[in-house]
């Protein structure tokens, strides 16, 4: 409460006891008065109260922005990288394929017995292939429920079905060691 703001309250309230008859205002009374002003609180918000609570106001608004932005952009990256990872995949697994594939295909011509060698890394790649064209789908799966409205089940289908795309993208990785293990031991033993 300001100085004139208060001021005038004692002075209304000095004025409305002598209206009813009170001349004089003992000091323990006016002691008490005032200290029941002071206990109460404060009805009035100056303007350095206000000019802070303006100041700490903007500063939430800017931190609470400036994590928004933040967040918004690691999720963008987490999303980036998934998809590099995916693409990653399919071509390390798609390319294996088509270079065995081209392979057998010359194997073919020439020593056709020797064709079921590699057919099993072929297999491993292809396999590869799969899983990661699942991991697509899934991933897109995942991202369709969690942007759905409807319900905390599908927050909670989306979380697993996002945990499963990680899963089944790793094995595409596995898929692809296998079928370069395979392709080795191939290759070795064809020259032999």
């Amino acid at each position: 409460m300001s100085a004139r703001a208060f001021a005038a309250q004692l002075r209304d309230t000095v004025v409305d006891l002598k209206a009813k008859g009170t001349l004089t205002i003992g000091c323990d009374t006016l002691i008490a008065y005032l200290d029941e002003v002071l206990k109460s609180p404060s009805a009035e918000i100056t303007e350095p109260d206000l000019a802070r609570y303006r100041a700490e106001l903007e500063l939430w608004v800017e931190r609470h922005r400036n994590s928004h932005s933040a967040s918004l952009e690691l999720f963008r990256s987490v999303i980036e990288s998934g998809q590099n990872a995916i693409r990653s995949s399919f071509l390390l697994n798609g390319g294996a394929a088509v270079a065995v594939l081209a392979f057998i295909g010359h194997l073919a011509e020439h020593e056709p017995s020797k064709v079921s060698v590699f057919s099993e890394s072929l297999l491993f790649f292809v396999i590869g292939v799969f899983t990661i064209a699942v991991t697509s789908g899934v991933t897109y799966l995942s991202q369709w429920l969690y942007a759905a409205e409807d319900g905390d089940w599908k927050e909670r289908a989306g979380r697993w079905l996002n945990i499963a795309a990680i899963v089944i993208g790793l094995s595409s990785y596995g898929w692809f060691i296998l079928g370069m293990c395979r392709a080795y031991t191939s290759f070795k033993d064809f020259v032999h």
